[in-house]
């Protein structure tokens, strides 16, 4: 895999990250946006992810309707995708007061793009990296313009065949950007069965295109962070709201911002619990004491022969431990041995 800095991590070297996402979850409100950013930089995190929604002339004023999940009620709801559009469009001006007070309590910031103003946004403000979202997969401009700027980019494959992505890699690599890339798998939303998050999915991108991977959470729960945090993934985005038990785009696979500090906490133990698969153990360390030895089952004579019926084998070691059983077996004692006593080797007459 290709390792490379994003802001204070390094991707293949860093910790899991586990990036908040606040996209779609204040709508216009400015303030609340400030209380989702302030509790993610309570909970210890370091960075936060947002979008660049400003310009509600991204979808034409149409019938069109996007659908989104009641957890409550467990029923699916319908939005005019354009009414939707509308209610979460903010302007640059107050993007750049909402993150700017991000970057002033020290998040770095990564940002979702929908066109090559919101690119030219994320950079000027700071971000430290900008995501393809998985509607933008085909958006050959779009693509290849933020290639050009050499940032890390994040790409979402969800809803995408192989064909598709693949495509999308290309035209990010032949844009210039052919190292700094990590490729998100992306489920389907509620109310979607556990069994089609297909989190293996990460592998085969992973071994297709040789890239780093990670997860954009899309399950009723957050038992699906900590299992691509166990499979490799370099990030996990879920995105963060207020009430989970608001009607809204995402809520429904989202995660309520006052649990943020404890998931963040089971993702980075998941982590670094999973080390680098290699053992190493210190030969000045204190050995363990659970090892078994050899000692007399019974008491045994002198010139009597060493048999699996007249020891045993009992913790700690003590003389002889259980490995050597083969270089004793058959050999006569040079003493007498008493019941539960360890044998040593000087007891032993090996000719």
């Amino acid at each position: 895999m290709k390792n490379f800095k994003l802001g204070k991590f390094t991707i293949g070297k860093s910790d899991t990250i586990f990036l908040p996402d606040i996209s779609t979850f204040f709508d216009k409100d400015i303030e609340e946006a400030f209380n989702l950013i302030n509790q993610v930089s309570k909970s210890g995190l370091k960075i936060i992810k947002g979008e660049i929604l400003h310009d509600e002339d991204i979808v034409l004023n149409t019938n069109l309707k996007v659908k989104y999940y009641d957890r409550i009620k467990k029923k699916i709801c319908y939005e005019n995708y354009k009414n939707l559009i509308e209610r979460k469009v903010n302007s640059l001006k107050n993007y750049n007061i909402i993150f700017n007070y991000a970057k002033k309590l020290g998040l770095d910031l990564v940002f979702s793009v929908y066109d090559t103003k919101g690119v030219d946004f994320s950079l000027k403000i700071g971000a430290i990296a900008i995501k393809i979202p998985s509607s933008n997969i085909n958006h050959k401009h779009l693509i290849e313009y933020s290639a050009k700027k050499n940032i890390p980019i994040i790409i979402d494959t969800g809803h995408s065949t192989i064909e598709e992505i693949s495509r999308a890699i290309n035209w990010l690599q032949d844009a210039g950007q052919q190292k700094k890339i990590i490729i998100e798998h992306s489920p389907l939303a509620p109310p979607t069965n556990v069994k089609f998050h297909n989190l293996l999915f990460m592998k085969t991108l992973q071994k297709t295109f040789n890239y780093n991977v990670g997860l954009s959470d899309h399950h009723d729960g957050n038992e699906m962070l900590y299992a691509a945090t166990a499979l490799g993934a370099v990030i996990v985005e879920k995105g963060v709201c207020v009430d989970r038990n608001k009607i809204n785009q995402d809520v429904a696979h989202s995660i309520q911002i006052d649990e943020l500090k404890e998931v963040n906490k089971k993702i980075q133990n998941i982590s670094r619990g999973l080390g680098n698969g290699i053992r190493y153990l210190n030969r000045s360390r204190e050995k363990y004491s659970s090892r078994m030895g050899i000692i007399a089952k019974k008491n045994i004579k002198n010139g009597e022969r060493i048999t699996l019926k007249n020891i045993k084998f009992a913790w700690p070691i003590k003389y002889i431990g259980s490995e050597d059983i083969d270089q004793i077996l058959n050999k006569k004692l040079k003493k007498n041995i008493k019941r539960n006593e360890p044998i040593k080797k000087s007891d032993v007459s090996f000719e």
